[in-house]
């Protein structure tokens, strides 16, 4: 992927040239949709950026810490930006919300200016432990930041007599009470089991149902066929009463010019009351009944050219349409008032909002039947529609987007999407999974409650390897923690979970490497599960330095062993006997940060890297980095390694292999062949349909020899389907795959040998691809 390759540090500005960036997005993004809620949203994004840009001039956040404001611990949520930039913001903080409102009117001698303050204290008096105490009974509590259930941790622990555990979280949360929202929202039900997951809930497709509004060229349409065009028939039908020798305006039958009198007053009408429309969408109806006009006032008065217009216009329509006054232009006329007479979509949706209003806001829906039934008698008389009208396919399917189902239901019924998808629904069981083992379920259902309202925390940009907030940093979980009690089951449910989520996410997606969020969750599960997987992130080339950590070093280990011998380890060229033995860095060193280090000595992975790149170190050029990660991904395979031969996806997708491999090349000749106009947009391209070819790579590798061979066929008989120009484009890099097929091992860095070339993402030059 060639970028721009400008010298950086890598640390001085952070933040400042990506926010102005962001910033002059969003306000370009301000005047292209004047819809007021899109008004909104993009009002966010320039308050947000606005923020980060100013703490980035001004120097008042840390941007790349763990800790990026002064004095606000790593467990408090922060406001996050794209990029991984704090605004400055607090999630629990804020305004107060529509609950902490409510509840301050309701409680005597809450203070005005200081109602989060006082309700977090009101919480920590008897009436207020009761409150909480029945949230935990009922499980009735909404958890949105995982502050929310802090004070809920504080009720659990004083009803098990651990008043000192209790008492030592009060003094940790208590200098925030005035700052952050430490309770929950009650909300109607108890969260639903995580063998039903869903990806958007009943209130997010409620409220856009609500906001669907109506289409002005429906209505443009509804009104032409409906009003315009029985008016044009009427006109052309006049027009043919005074045809003589196949030419209009000869002959004037008895009262014809009376009758066309009244049909341009009636049309005059119409146009009064719309006239823009009529105008724009049938401009020859308008001059139609000019002419009509005219020759009913003075039909001496047309020109020659006028009545040649007339029979031009008339002769048109019948040639298009046939006679006005035919049963086949009646009947198509009829069906077209039949393709309007159904009522509009956003008084549909608004009926099928109302009927999502006995749902849970929150959670999804498992049995979709209900909603999708037609119009009711009793809908019908509200929302004036016809009884027994079906839904259409739009509004069904903005329904069916918060239907609930297994992962693998939601994958074929097309609502998971990618990965990144994948990733926001598995937080819900992997949370059950983890909290099974809590001898009280009421703690459990507390500790799932808090860990999936913790993935929704947004990653923070960090720089000198530094790792995220980890869940049991926040101090009421770590005290959760020491209630757990591990079971074996546990593990093998745990290890069950992380197995079918990866396999399901390769097979639904297999052109791409698993996505951070998503690694977050199978991290969880192999922890749950007893398991020691080093699973890696991609790491991000701008703020790259120049370091892996052991982390890496541990997963190229790994993947040395699984790699020996195979097509992977000759197309990319690798010594497995030098990944193995590849050696730990060094703690001393470890533990200095990065800019008392030299780039002469880092860590063995990274000048391992840096060498198959042939790339200079501590340059902090993110081309160059760039060069450095992509050979990071190649040599750790990007936890391919660990999850094919360390869980067994290699038996388990065995018969799936070839298919996946096929679909990641069909992937890559739709993206290679798409129009992209944005020279960022083709980078992008570049770089992830390189990624989709090392996974090809790596699936044909755990293949046997035949079947390896007849996969690649398989392969070139696509590509022989493609067009010639992209055939030959893409040859070399076809003819690399033969050769290391055949045993041959590929020279690196953007050398060639008998017309061949790896194919790779980043390079600092003109990529070949281009």
């Amino acid at each position: 992927m060639l970028t721009d390759d400008t010298k950086s540090d890598g640390t001085q500005g952070i933040g400042a040239g990506y926010a102005a960036f962001q910033l002059s997005k969003a306000l370009v993004a301000q005047s292209a949709d004047p819809e007021p809620e899109a008004q909104a949203k993009v009002a966010q994004r320039i308050a947000r950026w606005q923020q980060v840009l100013a703490h980035a001039a001004q120097g008042t956040l840390r941007y790349g810490a763990r800790m990026p404001i002064a004095d606000i611990p790593v467990w408090v949520t922060l406001e996050v930006a794209t990029g991984g930039f704090a605004t400055g913001q607090l999630l629990a903080g804020g305004e107060l919300n529509e609950h902490e409102q409510a509840l301050a009117a309701s409680i005597p001698g809450i203070r005005s200016g200081f109602e989060r303050l006082d309700l977090n204290a009101w919480y920590l008096t008897d009436e207020g432990l009761d409150v909480l105490r029945s949230y935990l009974a009922t499980g009735c509590y909404r958890v949105d930041v995982p502050e929310e259930s802090a004070l809920l941790s504080v009720a659990w622990l004083l009803d098990h007599r651990q008043v000192d555990e209790a008492w030592a979280l009060i003094e940790t949360i208590t200098p925030f009470f005035d700052r952050l929202r430490f309770f929950p929202s009650p909300c109607a039900k108890p969260q639903s089991s995580s063998a039903q997951v869903h990806v958007f809930n009943v209130g997010d497709i409620r409220q856009r149902l609500l906001k669907l509004r109506a289409q002005p060229r429906l209505a443009v349409q509804k009104q032409v066929i409906e009003i315009c065009l029985p008016l044009y028939d009427a006109a052309v039908s006049h027009f043919l009463l005074t045809y003589q020798d196949e030419w209009p305006c000869r002959v004037y039958p008895e009262g014809w010019r009376e009758r066309a009198a009244s049909l341009c007053t009636r049309f005059n009408a119409v146009c009064e009351a719309e006239g823009h429309t009529i105008g724009a969408s049938k401009p020859r109806l308008l001059e139609l009944f000019a002419l009509l006009e005219q020759c009913a006032g003075d039909s001496s008065s047309l020109t020659g050219r006028q009545v040649g217009r007339i029979r031009q216009i008339v002769g048109d329509f019948v040639r298009k349409h046939g006679l006005p006054d035919s049963d086949l232009h009646r009947e198509y006329r009829s069906r077209q008032r039949e393709d309007v007479a159904a009522p509009d979509h956003h008084v549909l949706a608004k009926a099928v909002a109302k009927r999502m209003e006995r749902y849970p806001a929150d959670d999804g829906v498992s049995d979709l039947t209900p909603l999708l039934e037609p119009i009711t008698a009793e809908e019908a008389a509200v929302f004036a529609l016809a009884d027994g009208a079906d839904l259409p396919k739009s509004i069904r399917q903005r329904v069916e987007r918060c239907g609930s189902g297994t992962i693998a239901e939601l994958i074929e019924r097309g609502l998971i999407t990618s990965g990144d998808t994948v990733a926001r629904v598995l937080p819900a069981m992997t949370a059950d999974i983890r909290s099974a083992g809590f001898p009280d379920p009421i703690l459990g259902n507390l500790y799932a409650a808090t860990y999936r309202a913790f993935r929704r925390r947004r990653s923070l940009l960090l720089i000198d390897l530094q790792s995220q907030v980890r869940l049991d940093e926040l101090p009421w979980v770590a005290l959760m923690e020491g209630q757990r009690q591990r079971h074996s089951l546990d593990a093998d449910i745990a290890r069950q979970a992380l197995i079918e989520a990866s396999a399901l996410t390769l097979t639904a997606f297999p052109q791409a490497i698993l996505p951070n969020k998503l690694l977050k969750e199978l991290r969880a599960l192999a922890e749950t599960a007893g398991l020691d997987l080093p699973f890696v992130d991609e790491v991000a080339s701008d703020i790259f330095m120049g370091e892996f950590s052991n982390k890496f070093i541990d997963a190229s280990r790994r993947a040395g062993r699984a790699l020996a011998g195979t097509l992977y380890a000759r197309y990319y060229d690798i010594d497995t006997q030098v990944l193995t033995t590849l050696p730990d860095k060094p703690k001393s060193r470890a533990s200095q940060p990065f800019w008392r280090r030299s780039s002469t000595g880092t860590d063995a992975l990274t000048t391992l890297c840096a060498r198959r790149a042939n790339a200079e170190l501590g340059t902090w050029r993110p081309a160059t980095n760039g060069t450095i990660i992509e050979q990071q991904q190649i040599v750790t395979t990007q936890n391919l390694a660990l999850l094919f031969c360390e869980l067994d996806l290699k038996t388990l997708l065995h018969p799936r292999l070839s298919s996946l491999a096929q679909a990641c090349f069909e992937w890559i000749c739709r993206r290679q062949q798409m129009r992209i106009e944005q020279y960022h947009g083709r980078l992008i391209m570049l770089k992830n349909t390189a990624y989709a070819w090392r996974q090809m790579i790596f699936y044909l590798s755990m293949l046997d020899e035949s079947e390896m061979l007849s996969a690649i066929e398989g392969i070139e008989a696509h590509l022989r389907s493609q067009p010639a120009a992209f055939q030959e484009k893409f040859r070399p890099a076809m003819v690399g795959l033969r050769l290391a097929a055949a045993g041959r091992r590929l020279p690196q860095q953007n050398r060639t040998i008998e017309g061949a070339r790896v194919f790779l993402g980043w390079t600092t030059e003109s990529h070949w691809l281009r």
